[in-house]
Parts: structure tokens; sequence; C-alpha cells
């Protein structure tokens, strides 16, 4: 597994806390002079809220070979949703893709809630993945603390891509017990980094990195942008990019 290759995702929303745009107006700009220099095109997993409002950004980023799939209208929970309002959020961004001349082929869900209804929806609608699925995730709790069912079944689901519905795969997100995220990045010094990297490349045939547009910016009134702030999650994503060496 020394060779595993990493694939790298962002997902795009209004910006936290203060629900502006800035990580897609500045944010990704910043992520994509980084990820340039390794020749990484990321897969934007992009709330249609966002589509609408700066479609420009997106079809140029699409242009240059970033993939723009799929992550609510407006980041709502979609286990908090009902059927139909489920089957709305999905009709009314395709038709916002649409209108942009965007096809998303892949979807994951705001804070990872993911539930059968939502996959048949998905199926429904042609996409060809899900990246919901976290296994191994004890963080994930934080975000399951009244379906502790759902968060079984995901923590113990399959560590590589595997076909959750008959027209429908899965490529779970990448955790060893701490998901593979933009958080993991920021908090631990470089050398447990460095170890914890180690296991997700034992672990996960093809390791699976997410970060946020808003990771690329200040964020105000965010304790842990305060404590670890975006540079030093911008320094450790540079090291870990160095560490990969790959070329996408």
């Amino acid at each position: 597994m020394a060779n595993s290759k990493i694939l790298f995702t962002i997902d795009v929303e209004p910006d936290l806390h203060t629900g502006k745009y800035e990580g897609i107006t500045t944010g990704l700009k910043t992520a994509e002079s980084i990820f340039s220099k390794y020749n990484i095109k990321p897969i934007l997993f992009v709330t249609s809220d966002c589509i609408k409002k700066y479609p420009e950004i997106f079809l140029e980023l699409n242009k240059k070979g970033w993939e723009i799939s799929f992550h609510g209208l407006t980041h709502k929970r979609f286990d908090s949703l009902s059927f139909e309002e489920k089957e709305y959020e999905i009709k009314e961004s395709l038709r916002i893709f649409k209108k942009f001349n965007l096809k998303p082929k892949g979807f994951r869900a705001p804070q990872h809630s993911i539930d059968d209804s939502t996959l048949n929806l998905l199926e429904k609608y042609n996409f060809e993945y899900d990246s919901s699925y976290t296994p191994l995730n004890l963080l994930q709790l934080i975000f399951f603390p009244k379906k502790i069912g759902l968060w079984i079944r995901c923590f113990f689901s399959p560590r590589r891509t595997w076909q959750i519905r008959k027209n429908l795969i899965e490529k779970p997100t990448s955790s060893f017990l701490l998901p593979f995220t933009s958080l993991t990045l920021r908090i631990p010094p470089v050398s447990l980094l460095k170890l914890y990297f180690k296991f997700i490349k034992l672990l996960y045939a093809e390791p699976i990195f997410y970060c946020h547009s808003w990771d690329f910016i200040k964020v105000r009134g965010s304790r842990i942008d305060g404590l670890f702030p975006s540079s030093v999650f911008q320094e450790k994503l540079i090291r870990l990019l160095k560490w990969t060496k790959q070329k996408n």
C-alpha cells in the first residue's frame, strides 16, 4: 500500500459561522494555487446555492478538469428531511447544475447524513456514486447522537469502493478513529500526522481526503481556526502533498 494514491476532495458551501462566500471567491483560488503545483485536480462537492451564485467560478474550474459534484441544495442534513424534501433538493439542484451545463456524477451528504432513502433517490436520478460513508470514524458520533444504528453501519462499512445499490457505488471517505480531513491536519504535530498517514495508507487502497472551501480562509468566530489557523492547515496540506508525491 506504500504507493496508495490519494483522492483529494473539497466540500464547497457557504462559510462556516458567517454564511458568507469568501471560501469560494478567495479560498478556492488559494486551493487551486496549492494543488496545481502538484498537478492535482480535486473533486468539488458543491451546494447548489453556490453554483447559482458563482457559476463562472465552477465553470472555469470544470474547464480545467476539476469534477463538480453535488453537496445538497443549501447544506441541510438529508437524514432530517422528508422523502419529498429530499427529492425536491435533488431535482432542483439538478436543474441548477443543468442550467450552467454541469452534470454532477457524485454526491456527498452534508455532515455525512446519508440514509437509505437518499441512496435510493441518487440511484433514481442516475448519480454514479455516493461519497458519504466514513468507516472507522469515531468523531462521527457527534453528528449521529440519536442515530446510533446509522453510525454503526457507517463505522463498519467497507474501506474500499463498493456497490451500495445496483446502479450506484460508494466511495467512502477515509478515517482511522479520526477522519482524514482538514481538522485532522490542523491539530496534531507533524510527527503524529506522519504516523496517522501511514495507518491510512495501510487501511485504504485509495485513501480519500476532504476539506472545505472555508479551510482556505480565516474563519471569523471559529475557535478551531483561532487555535489552529488556516495557515497551519495549508502548511500541513503542502507537507501531505509532498509526502504523497503523486501525479493525478
